[in-house]
């Protein structure tokens, strides 16, 4: 019996999400049973008390992460008992096998969809995006990031309002110029200004505002796992922006992991 293990989690939200898939694709291709002890009930649960026994649990781990790294200071650990059961035990954030995320979307897929029941008022934003679709609007999600960007990579990819302002007016423009009738949707973890025109906002938790990102038809926003998670999931095509000047319909892309 083969066994993979993530030990340590690395990141978090989506970060641990593509971490798990990559290493979980692996299992899949060696037909190995796949165990991720840092990510239990992530894609189910949301509230305080689950954050409490998240930190506490990958605590545990980090440290027995860290005593094994001792001995050994590699991301795979393999052991091999009694000729009968082989253990793989892996950690860290640059393993990639993205041929085998593509290979087996359909099954990651069903496994890393969200389970989490959500509230009257998520369910309300979904069934109106479904109610718009409907009419035949083409429901354009985008992400708008700021808080940590401010310092990551330089703050390269920090925004301003007139910044996506100026995004949302050009992709209207694009889908217009294609026959296509927009509906903007803007996600984010802070507050989101009443001067950007947009049809429908959401200040939801990270999973709330990622089902509602699953349920677009593309997907708009700087490079982040966030939106590359909603891309992978639901095969939605995702423009990654870092200028005006890029965005631009046929830079679509959807995410293969």
């Amino acid at each position: 019996m083969k066994i993979i293990i993530v030990l340590e989690k690395y990141g978090n939200h989506c970060n641990r999400l593509f971490q798990s898939l990559h290493f979980h694709s692996l299992a899949i291709e060696r037909n190995a049973k796949f165990i991720n002890l840092s990510l239990i009930g992530n894609l189910k649960f949301d509230n305080k008390f689950f954050l409490l026994m998240d930190f506490v649990s990958n605590s545990f781990l980090k440290l027995a992460s860290n005593i094994l790294s001792i001995w050994n200071k590699n991301n795979f650990i393999f052991f091999k008992l009694r000729g009968y059961f082989e253990i793989t035990i892996v950690k860290g954030w640059d393993f990639r096998r993205e041929e085998l995320t593509k290979k087996h979307r359909i099954e990651l897929t069903k496994i890393y969809r969200f389970k989490k029941k959500l509230d009257k008022k998520k369910l309300s934003l979904l069934k109106k995006i479904d109610v718009m679709k409907k009419k035949e609007k083409f429901i354009v999600g985008i992400h708008l990031r700021r808080r940590d960007y401010k310092e990551w990579s330089d703050g390269k990819y920090y925004f301003d309002d007139n910044f996506y302002e100026k995004i949302i007016d050009k992709i209207k423009v694009l889908l217009i110029n294609e026959s296509k009738d927009p509906f903007v949707i803007i996600v984010s973890d802070e507050e989101i200004s009443k001067n950007l025109s947009y049809d429908l906002k959401s200040n939801g938790s990270w999973i709330e505002d990622q089902l509602i990102l699953q349920s677009c038809d593309m997907l708009v926003g700087p490079p982040s796992t966030f939106t590359m998670w909603a891309s992978y999931i639901s095969k939605i095509p995702l423009i990654q922006i870092d200028s005006i000047e890029n965005l631009k319909l046929q830079n679509q892309k959807i995410c293969n992991g």
